[in-house]
């Protein structure tokens, strides 16, 4: 009798454990929501919002055929309707740069791949010939950008700043603006080339990023992509390697219409100059449940290391956190304006959940902005980048 009742009380006990503990997650819950409500609430009394939009692309420097403002004026005309007054690209901050150079070993890889070593080598030149730091000519930069106007000499010694700096995309886009005749002899002819061959690239930053920015006569595009988490990477990598090579989940996404979509709409964008299509799919809200719900579900609760699968998708949040931090500095700089950032579409369903809950921004859409708009007198509006014979 006496050990039925103890059995009693100790099933008795451990119900009131259980109930305690499942009445503090319930409450720890309904704190979180709470917070996050008074947030939100909190968010929508700023008397000044800062628009943001996320825009999802296919990285198109793999694309062999040319891409110019033309060919893609499918997709550049709607952006231009947003009006950014700030644009940001997946590219390094120079701040970021410079602490890679001087970090770990396992960023030299990340360097080689998204800086490379042609730029990092005349960045170096050019801090010798002005005899400044990466960190002094970034200094020295700013004023120059904040100039109304420039000559083409004060353009030229921008350029030569913003490479000794490692800011690439400032000296891209400045390069697209210089007057060559009256301003070129005082940039090497090394740098010229090269700055010619970013000019003609493919790559989405580019075509895309510096083709707007020039339309609508902005100074600057902003870096906000980040590889920080790359001296982490290697042995996460090598410890998940083996299970994702003999995964059939992995294989089978390989194969699936999440990857193959976006590529049979890119091949008829290249056929008929049409690029609405691919980019309203890629950052469609199907496209971005896909992402979670077969790319990084992968990750989760499939057949890979769970270890090493979970401190993947650590890292992965991890570069995708810093990125909305760059953003919010964007943000800082640009109160009350209208921030668009082109990033691979894979990134967009996680900078919007974080950015959803920073005070003071609004999200926008891209999909606002792909209905063709409608005038007082049903004419098209004036293309920005469509030549006269096109109109």
């Amino acid at each position: 009798m006496a050990t039925k009742v103890l059995l009693l009380l100790a099933c008795l006990a451990a119900s009131s454990i259980a109930q305690v503990h499942a009445t503090a997650t319930e409450a720890a819950a309904l704190s979180t929501e709470s917070t996050k409500s008074a947030l939100q609430q909190l968010s929508a009394k700023s008397k000044l919002q800062t628009q943001v939009m996320v825009l999802g692309s296919l990285h198109l420097s793999n694309i062999k055929q040319q891409l110019d403002s033309r060919s893609l004026s499918s997709i550049l005309e709607p952006l231009s309707r947003y009006q950014p007054t700030a644009i940001a690209v997946e590219s390094l901050r120079p701040q970021d740069i410079a602490t890679m150079i001087n970090g770990s070993g396992e960023y030299q890889t990340v360097l080689d791949h998204f800086v490379g070593q042609r730029f990092l080598a005349l960045a170096i030149k050019e801090q010798q010939e002005l005899r400044l730091s990466a960190q002094k000519a970034l200094e020295s930069l700013e004023p120059l950008l904040d100039e109304t106007s420039l000559e083409p000499v004060q353009r030229a010694r921008l350029i030569k700043l913003a490479v000794a700096a490692y800011h690439k995309e400032i000296a891209l886009l400045h390069w697209h603006y210089l007057d060559k005749t009256a301003a070129s002899p005082t940039i090497s002819t090394e740098l010229q080339h090269y700055l010619e061959q970013l000019a003609a690239s493919n790559n989405e930053k580019n075509t895309l990023g510096n083709n707007l920015a020039m339309a609508l006569k902005l100074k600057r595009i902003y870096p906000i992509d980040d590889h920080l988490d790359k001296d982490l990477y290697r042995p996460i990598e090598a410890r998940l390697i083996e299970s994702y090579n003999q995964s059939p989940h992995a294989a089978a996404l390989a194969k699936s219409d999440y990857i193959n979509k976006p590529q049979r709409l890119k091949t008829e964008a290249l056929e008929t100059g049409n690029w609405l299509p691919l980019f309203s799919w890629l950052n469609s809200q199907e496209y971005q449940r896909a992402v979670i719900d077969q790319e990084w579900s992968l990750f989760i609760d499939k057949d890979l290391t769970q270890d090493a699968a979970l401190s993947r998708v650590a890292l992965w949040e991890i570069r995708n956190l810093n990125m909305s931090s760059h953003i919010m500095r964007v943000v800082a700089a640009n109160p009350g304006g209208r921030v668009l950032v082109i990033v691979g579409a894979s990134h967009k369903v996680f900078l919007e959940q974080y950015l959803a809950n920073m005070l003071g921004v609004k999200l926008i859409q891209p999909q606002q902005y792909f209905a063709a708009p409608k005038t007082s007198k049903g004419q098209s509006p004036q293309h920005l980048f469509s030549d006269k014979e096109q109109r």
